[in-house]
C-alpha cells in the first residue's frame, strides 16, 4: 500500500525495528470484478542505516485479467537523520496470458522541512519513475507487440499538527509513452501505473494516466485507542479517456507492539461507469 500515510507507515516501521531485524508486510485487496490482489513483502533491517526486502505480487479480476499477473520488487532503504530514501526496482515477467510484461523502478526521497519533533513536523517527497513496457497495440489490422517508455514525477507535502492530525497533498505527472501507445489502443497491459505514482486506488490501473491529483487526512485516536483512522480522495486523468476519481476510508491499528491490522474501503468511479467498490486488509509483523 502505500497506505494510511506513507511517512507514517516509515515512522511505525522505524519504531518497531528498535527491537526487531526483519519484518513482514501482507497487503490483500479484492472487491468488484472479482478483483483479487495479493502482495507480500519481507524486510530486512541490519546494523547500519540500510534496509532492504523482497516482494511478490499478482492481481486478477474476472474482467480482462482472469490469469494471475505476477510481479516482484527488490526495495532498498536508507534512513538518514532527517532524510529517507528508497529505490524499488520491480519486474512484471511477460507471462504466456497476456504475453505483456514491463520493468522499470522508482527513486522516492523523504526529507524534513522543519526541525522535526514527537508531535509535529512537515515533510517534502520527491520522487520519479521510469518503466519500459512490453505490450500489444492495437491498430488498423492485428494487434501488434511493441515496446515503449513511460516517465512519472510526483511531489507530496505531509504535515503533522501536535501528532492528532496528519495532511498529504499529492501531484503527479505522466510524460506521455512514446512508440504510439495509448489508452485506446493498449491490450491487456501487465504494467500497474501504481508502481511510477501514487494514485490513492486498490485496483490495478493499467490504463495510461496523464495525471494524478490526491489530499488525504488521517486522525490519530491516542491515547483512547492506539489506532489512526484516515481518508483520501484522488482524481486521475488518463490519456484517450475519460477522468476517474477514488474514495478512501479506513482505520490503522497497532494490535501489539509487533503487529498492526489495517483495514479500508475504497469507491472508485470512471466517467460514464457504474461505481465499483473494493476492500483492503494489510498486515504488518515485526519480529
Amino acid at each position: 500500500m502505500k497506505r494510511l500515510l506513507l511517512a507514517l507507515l516509515i515512522s511505525a516501521a522505524a519504531a518497531a525495528q528498535a527491537s526487531a531485524a526483519w519484518w513482514l508486510e501482507n497487503d490483500y485487496a479484492f472487491g468488484s470484478n472479482g478483483l483479487k490482489k495479493n502482495s507480500l513483502t519481507a524486510f530486512v533491517k541490519g546494523k547500519s542505516p540500510f534496509s532492504s526486502g523482497l516482494n511478490l505480487s499478482f492481481y486478477k479480476d474476472t474482467a480482462a485479467y482472469r490469469e494471475r499477473v505476477y510481479s516482484f520488487r527488490v526495495p532498498l532503504m536508507y534512513s538518514g537523520r532527517n532524510y529517507f530514501v528508497s529505490l524499488k526496482p520491480f519486474l512484471y515477467p511477460v507471462s504466456s496470458y497476456t504475453r505483456s510484461g514491463a520493468y522499470g523502478g522508482k527513486l522516492y526521497l523523504l526529507t524534513s522541512l522543519q526541525e522535526a519533533d514527537d508531535e509535529s513536523y512537515a515533510h517534502l517527497i520527491l520522487s520519479g519513475a521510469w518503466a519500459r513496457q512490453k505490450a500489444f497495440l492495437a491498430g488498423t489490422g492485428a494487434p501488434d507487440r511493441k515496446e515503449f517508455s513511460q516517465a512519472a514525477g510526483e511531489l507530496q507535502v505531509e504535515k503533522s499538527f501536535y501528532g492528532q492530525f496528519y495532511f498529504l497533498a499529492s501531484a503527479a505527472g505522466f510524460r506521455k509513452p512514446g512508440g504510439g501507445a495509448s489508452n485506446a489502443n493498449l491490450v491487456k497491459p501487465a504494467l500497474d501505473q501504481a508502481e511510477l505514482a501514487y494514485l490513492g486506488v486498490f485496483r490495478q490501473v493499467t490504463a495510461i494516466p496523464e495525471w494524478a491529483l490526491s489530499a488525504q487526512i488521517a486522525r490519530n485516536m491516542r491515547p483512547d485507542f492506539d489506532s489512526h483512522i484516515y481518508a483520501g480522495y484522488s482524481k486521475i486523468s488518463f490519456r484517450s479517456e475519460g477522468k476517474a476519481g477514488s474514495l478512501i476510508g479506513g482505520i490503522k491499528m497497532n494490535l501489539n507492539e509487533r503487529s498492526t491490522l489495517d483495514l479500508a474501503y475504497d469507491a472508485y468511479k470512471e466517467e460514464n461507469a457504474p461505481a465499483k467498490s473494493y476492500y483492503k486488509v494489510l498486515v504488518q509483523l515485526f519480529f
